[in-house]
């Protein structure tokens, strides 16, 4: 645990001390922990621990054969393979939070699964909208069918990430199931995040063809291979688990965005006589710039100061290889509901799951004219 980080592979799971038999000083009422610590043999000993109040009331080492009640009780979160756990197997860690604190988690919750819901209905509306002639054929231009595309990828990962949140490095989630791995959704994220990138892309390409303006193409080209690679850095994090590549990768979107800005800027000032590109360039510039300043003032020292933190108290020693990574992230999570850890994911989470997603739906209907 946070305590005694010399015995424990992960940090951060619970405020106590974590000893062979001693009481834990814990701030709820109850915990049901499955944490891998390391013997005195530096071999992995994987321990059930069931505590209530402040003391240990039972430990299942991998060498015991017997399956007590509490574990019973957790067998959806924690499978038994041979009489014993290894590192193939799924741990979950369920805190129960304080009641008063975990209802505004809830309450975030579930405004996020109506925006998803809101956007899902948006998304359809588009589809069965759009372009249609009186016989009710599609009617649109292989530009716009592939915005469709591309928006519906996004949209649907968005209401998936949505009502299933997770917090990547820490593994934490708010339900217990396959669904909620930290693998899945950071594999749907890269395909939605490229998705996206594929449509700024797309309409920044378009706009500079359409109206002589080589130096937008030519940055719309290097769009997705940007996002490529801050993919790439995103995913060295979560297997990681060093919160420096989050900080990259975060840098490389904010770099992207005012790249955007002053793309947008130049189609109003060498457009000048043309009002609908001034319009243009003004509010996507302002929106870029929007997006540059909360990245760098926000989302990039957030995962900087994480990573300071870590430094500090010894984290780099727990860093995960590549392979052991992939399987930590597959089979990890961290169930809770507390506030305290929600609190600081929810404002980049929310604009996440709604103002970019309706930009993304906005590119569909937005001509490239």
């Amino acid at each position: 645990c946070s305590s005694h980080t010399k015995h424990s592979t992960y940090t951060g799971c619970v405020p106590c001390t974590l000893t062979s038999q001693s009481q834990l000083p814990l701030t709820t009422s109850a915990y049901f922990l499955y944490i891998p610590i390391t013997s005195s043999s530096n071999s992995i000993v994987y321990c059930h621990i069931t505590a209530s109040n402040t003391m240990i009331t039972s430990i299942l080492t991998s060498n015991d054969k017997k399956e007590s009640s509490s574990n019973r009780h957790d067998s959806k979160t924690t499978r038994k393979r041979g009489g014993g756990y290894d590192h193939d197997t799924t741990m979950a860690l369920c805190c129960n939070s304080d009641p008063d604190d975990s209802y505004k988690t809830l309450i975030w919750w579930g405004i996020l699964s109506l925006i998803a819901t809101f956007n899902i209905s948006l998304w359809f509306r588009t589809y069965l909208t759009i372009g249609r002639d009186d016989d009710g054929i599609m009617q649109i231009s292989p530009y716009q069918k592939q915005q469709l595309f591309l928006s519906g990828i996004y949209v649907f990962v968005c209401a998936y990430r949505s009502i299933l949140p997770r917090i990547d490095l820490e593994r934490y989630c708010l339900f217990d199931t396959i669904l909620s791995s930290i693998f899945l959704g950071r594999l749907a994220a890269t395909i939605a995040e490229i998705s996206f990138s594929a449509q700024l892309a797309l309409f920044l390409y378009k706009l500079g063809e359409n109206h002589d303006h080589p130096i937008a193409q030519t940055f719309a080209v290097l769009i997705v291979p940007a996002v490529t690679v801050a993919q790439a850095f995103c995913w060295c994090g979560v297997l990681t688990l060093n919160h420096l590549y989050h900080a990259i990768e975060e840098s490389i979107w904010a770099i992207l965005g005012g790249a955007l800005g002053c793309s947008f800027l130049s189609f109003a000032l060498y457009h000048s006589n043309n009002e609908r590109l001034v319009r243009l360039g003004f509010f996507g510039s302002i929106a870029s710039v929007m997006f540059f300043a909360f990245m760098i003032m926000v989302d990039v020292p957030m995962y900087l100061t994480r990573w300071k933190q870590g430094q500090k108290h010894g984290e780099e020693a727990k860093r995960l290889l590549v392979r052991k990574g992939s399987s930590d992230a597959w089979r990890r999570r961290v169930v809770t509901t507390s506030w305290k850890i929600w609190r600081e994911e929810t404002l980049w989470l929310t604009g996440y799951f709604s103002s970019a997603v309706w930009l993304s739906l906005l590119l569909v209907h937005l001509s490239a004219q």
